[in-house]
């Protein structure tokens, strides 16, 4: 049995032992886990291997021989364990879309890092670095995954992500506790959680039209024609296991609705016309596109100019630019990375819900934590009466 730096490591393919594993994983207080996938011309990431590491072993689980995982589905969704991810976003997604169930509770060592000034986006050899002063090699990142039999090299690597988890974890939910930061730390792990779930909640897609660039720019006929269309490619990317951009481009998407804006009765005819977008894709879609476009939208919500993105008016830019200063401020005083105390995007949505209701809107678990650290210093920039709208 090979080991990571004295922890044996455990090649888990036999169904039978991984079940075993997954009951007396349900005692555990505490379980790093991490994952290798390979996702170059998917939609949904193909897994590779599953790494599980408790307090005196690194399991590592392969997929490709395991076809029961209901006890696993059950350890992440039903047991009173904590599951320690270091920047847990992929990993959380590939859980959703694998076995439809991602853990109850979390631990993302990267954004415990960023509470504690230790950068907003370290690496997980960082933080090893950092906190165990230990080298971990980094090696194998663009290995193919789905290959057997895995080389010892691999299988070192794989041991290694998860070997360190429980370490550092320890380490940090130490500090965060001293700086009085747990709480904040948890709501950012929910959000986490929410995240997950909403990237895979179809009714979230009917409102993906509003994150293509310049759709302000539209009337609201063509705004519906885009949101069809977006509501369409999610569908139609996830049915064929395609890239996004491999079904139709962003740019695409945009100059269609613009072009068919004023359209009604939609031919195939229509839709081949528009020069400007690529000739393959309408002459494979376009008897499709007439098609949806031409359903009725019950099942869509009204168009809501609110979620769109225009461009900020110069007063609108000039406050943009003190909200970062009054982030950054404040997070220069407690020592904690700018970006997860305020992000642009953050900052651009509260400006917007100001300029509507002359409120900043802290609605979200995760922005509450940060209402009494900014919103004070926030009034003060904002004069009665003026919207922030572009």
């Amino acid at each position: 049995m090979m080991d990571c730096e004295g922890m044996p490591i455990q090649y888990v393919d036999d169904e039978n032992v991984f079940i075993s594993l997954c009951e007396s994983w349900g005692s555990q207080k505490l379980l790093a886990i991490d994952t290798e996938f390979m996702r170059t011309n998917t939609f949904y990431a193909r897994i590779g291997l599953l790494q599980v590491a408790d307090d005196k072993k690194c399991y590592l689980i392969d997929p490709l021989k395991i076809s029961d995982w209901t006890c696993f589905k059950l350890l992440l969704s039903e047991s009173a364990c904590e599951f320690i991810i270091h920047s847990c976003s992929e990993d959380l997604n590939l859980l959703q879309t694998f076995l439809g169930v991602i853990p109850g509770k979390i631990f993302d060592t990267q954004i415990a890092a960023a509470f504690l000034g230790l950068g907003f986006s370290i690496s997980y050899q960082g933080l090893a670095r950092e906190l165990l002063n230990i080298e971990v090699e980094k090696g194998e990142t663009r290995s193919d995954w789905l290959k057997r039999p895995l080389s010892d090299s691999q299988i070192f690597y794989a041991a290694a992500d998860v070997r360190y988890l429980i370490q550092i974890r320890e380490l940090l939910a130490a500090q965060l506790e001293l700086q009085s930061m747990t709480a904040w730390f948890e709501a950012e792990c929910v959000q986490l959680l929410e995240n997950s779930h909403a990237a895979e909640n179809n009714a979230n897609w009917k409102e993906i039209y509003s994150a293509i660039s310049n759709a302000w720019r539209l009337s609201d006929s063509g705004l519906l024609v885009l949101q069809k269309l977006c509501y369409w490619r999610e569908q139609t990317a996830r049915s064929r296991n395609k890239p996004k951009s491999w079904i139709v481009k962003d740019v695409d998407i945009f100059t269609m609705a613009k072009s068919l804006a004023e359209v009604s009765g939609f031919t195939s005819d229509d839709v081949r016309a528009i020069d400007e977008v690529d000739s393959r894709f309408l002459s494979r879609y376009s008897r499709e596109i007439a098609s949806v476009l031409n359903q009725g939208s019950a099942d869509l919500p009204p168009i809501d100019r609110n979620i769109l993105n225009p461009p900020l008016d110069a007063s609108g830019r000039k406050r943009l630019k003190l909200l970062q200063k009054i982030v950054q401020e404040r997070a220069d005083e407690l020592n904690m990375a700018p970006e997860l105390l305020g992000r642009k995007k953050q900052l651009l949505e509260l400006l917007r819900d100001y300029g509507r209701t002359k409120e900043f809107s802290w609605q979200s678990a995760s922005l509450a934590w940060r209402k009494p650290l900014l919103e004070d210093r926030f009034k003060e920039i904002m004069s009665p009466g003026d919207g922030s709208r572009g």
